[in-house]
């Protein structure tokens, strides 16, 4: 039995891994779009090393004759977002001369941490708008600009988030155990410890440097700012911490205090850490969602389990039995 969890565990974990590989946006994805009968095609360039040259190719079809040209609108520096699109700049696209019917426009990176918000118009000679081309959301596309990462913290970072998914995958399987009343909570304990170590190491120390090198930052998970990368990792360290929290009467004997909830609880518990892993890793990395919904959601989830704790040692205590005193002691 304990091979085939051990089995399923690293077929799980491989799964999830390459769930969130493929589901990257900072992967390049192919585009198209139809509108007035022109078409563009692309493969979108998501990032790019910093001060180097990106080439930006779009595949235009459609009548591009005297007087009609297609060209490219994007952020100035200091520019975010949020900026106006009538801000941002309007260049001519060059005609490829080995390709048909293909465009470009070269961009030299600014420093790690740069982005650069661009999409595509037909206009013709008199400035009048024919057609746009921006993401299937009907945002500007995104150009990051990144920083080089050495390879032993790449290495580290993807060793520790493995074996964090590893470990959790293997508590929730032992957690399923104890929901249908196996005594497994010394197991569990000791796998959520693990994980939480594992998790802790890849996402601050290790995803610290990551940010740094890469991107010019630090962190940005709440209360620090609202990138959803960090903020997935913190709030999966959250809930790992807080199932390690709730059996830590098994993990140290009894030593550094009591468990909370009964263990079949706690196996739901522990079982619940596989379910929110998944759903981490369904949503796009390097996804980014709006300051306010990220704040929301982030504070609210870390909230939820901070009263899940403190309702378990309410309970706890309440439960908890009452020291019988002795005739001696009332003398």
């Amino acid at each position: 039995m304990k091979t085939v969890r051990i089995l399923l565990a690293i077929v799980l974990t491989i799964g999830l891994l390459y769930i969130a590989r493929t589901t990257s946006r900072g992967r390049p994805e192919f585009i198209t779009h139809s509108e007035n009968g022109y078409t563009f095609e692309m493969t979108t360039v998501p990032k790019v090393d910093e001060r180097q040259l990106a080439r930006i190719e779009v595949n235009i079809t459609g009548d591009l004759g005297p007087g009609i040209k297609p060209v490219f609108r994007g952020t100035k520096p200091g520019q975010t977002d949020t900026t106006s699109y009538r801000f941002y700049s309007t260049i001519p696209l060059w005609k490829s001369d080995s390709v048909e019917n293909v465009y470009y426009m070269e961009v030299t990176a600014g420093n790690r941490g740069g982005k650069l918000w661009y999409f595509f118009e037909i206009r013709d000679n008199t400035g009048g708008l024919r057609a746009t081309f921006m993401q299937p959301n009907g945002k500007p596309f995104l150009l990051k600009y990144i920083g080089h990462v050495p390879a032993w913290i790449l290495i580290g970072h993807i060793f520790f988030m493995f074996t964090t998914v590893f470990f959790v995958v293997l508590g929730a399987l032992t957690g399923l155990e104890m929901i249908f009343g196996k005594d497994k909570q010394k197991q569990l304990s000791r796998y959520f410890l693990v994980a939480v170590i594992a998790s802790f190491l890849g996402g601050y120390p290790f995803g610290f440097m990551m940010n740094y090198y890469a991107f010019g930052s630090v962190w940005e998970g709440v209360p620090f700012g609202t990138d959803a990368t960090d903020n997935k990792t913190q709030l999966l360290f959250v809930y790992l911490l807080f199932v390690l929290l709730i059996n830590i009467g098994s993990l140290t004997r009894g030593k550094l205090g009591r468990n909370l909830y009964s263990p079949k609880t706690r196996g739901w518990f522990g079982f619940g850490a596989l379910l929110l892993l998944i759903g981490i890793y369904l949503i796009p990395h390097s996804i980014q969602f709006s300051p306010a919904l990220t704040y929301t959601v982030c504070y609210s989830f870390i909230g939820v389990v901070a009263l899940l704790y403190i309702l378990g040692l309410v309970v706890t205590n309440r439960n908890k039995p009452k020291k019988q005193v002795t005739a001696v002691e009332q003398e």
